[in-house]
């Protein structure tokens, strides 16, 4: 089910990039993107990736930059609509690829922050495109925001990073032995 979400996904004519979820056509691999990897999007910056894993229904955040062994790749939803669903909430991708390092405070705070940044007007283009995006993707799979945080705190808390396959590159960045 996720992956024909994700075709449905892909197929809409929203821009991606204003809720963080671009997408160029195909995945650009990073030393930390486990093998096999299937990008839903990406939120354009520090290599932060969201991707589908074969076999599995959840959906992952890469992170690159700030992450480290166990926690380069962590799952921020049970399935695509799940995530869809929080970013829904969020207004964005990008909050959900933090969560795993913030606080519940700080993470509220990009709530506050984006109420602060629309009200100023000065992003008006930027949240016109985000607010249309949000809509057609609510009304395409028939979701309403959920709330991120305790839910994603909870993916990840039982997550094993075990499971995951990565490259060689993954085993010579770090300089660790391969499994």
């Amino acid at each position: 089910m996720t992956r024909d979400d994700l075709k449905t996904f892909r197929s809409l004519e929203i821009d991606f990039d204003s809720i963080g979820l671009d997408w160029g056509g195909e995945l650009v691999p990073y030393f930390c993107t486990p093998v096999g990897a299937e990008e839903v999007g990406s939120i354009g910056c520090d290599g932060i990736q969201f991707v589908l894993l074969p076999g599995d229904e959840r959906v992952f955040c890469v992170d690159p930059s700030m992450g480290d062994v166990g926690t380069y790749v962590l799952p921020v939803g049970r399935d695509l609509r799940e995530f869809l669903s929080f970013v829904l909430y969020c207004k964005d991708a990008n909050p959900l690829s933090q969560i795993y390092f913030l606080t519940e405070e700080r993470f509220r705070n990009f709530a506050e922050d984006e109420a602060e940044a629309r009200e100023s007007g000065e992003l008006e283009e930027l949240f016109q495109a985000k607010d249309a995006a949000l809509a057609v993707v609510a009304e395409t799979f028939g979701i309403a925001p959920a709330e991120p945080y305790h839910r994603v705190k909870a993916l990840q808390a039982a997550f094993d990073p075990a499971i995951l396959k990565f490259s060689d590159e993954y085993y010579d960045t770090l300089g660790i032995e391969r499994p």
